[in-house]
């Protein structure tokens, strides 16, 4: 269940992706429960383009972020990421190439859009995420989608 803060947070994040043409999507825990997870969700992670997470700075200049730093690889390919605090809640912004593992399902539309109030938010299918987390060798994680999928009508 997505609270009343993170559903805010959410949009403030889905204006100025959209003010400022980055294309994006929202991954890890809020996105499945956007889609009906029992989760509860403890951050807001989304994934952009390598290109796009270096506008971020400028972007949300207005709160507080972290340097981008590179995190130890998921696979083979380097992922970086920055971390920006909306009303107490921490957002992770993933960024990689364009043949990482997150950004080909994003360039690929793997999406679906979700209604937030009176905006659609950009999401991970929860096929494309249970994927991504197989690959990523989260294998617990996808696990957890798939099941929820197979009890899904």
């Amino acid at each position: 269940m997505i609270n009343k803060e993170f559903k805010e947070v959410i949009k403030i994040v889905s204006k100025k992706m959209e003010q400022n043409g980055i294309k994006w999507a929202l991954i890890g825990s809020t996105n499945m429960a956007l889609q009906g997870m029992d989760v509860n969700p403890r951050d807001i992670d989304l994934v952009v383009k390598l290109s796009d997470l270096k506008k971020m700075k400028s972007i949300f200049s207005n709160y507080r972020l972290s340097e981008i730093k590179e995190l130890k690889p998921f696979t083979g390919e380097s992922v970086w990421d920055i971390k920006i605090r909306i009303n107490n809640i921490e957002i992770e912004i993933l960024g990689e190439k364009d043949n990482g593992e997150y950004v080909r399902k994003l360039l690929a539309n793997r999406i679906v859009k979700i209604r937030l109030d009176e905006i659609e938010i950009p999401c991970f299918a929860l096929e494309a995420e249970s994927q991504t987390y197989a690959e990523t060798n989260k294998k617990h994680k996808a696990d957890m989608i798939n099941n929820f999928l197979e009890k899904s009508p």
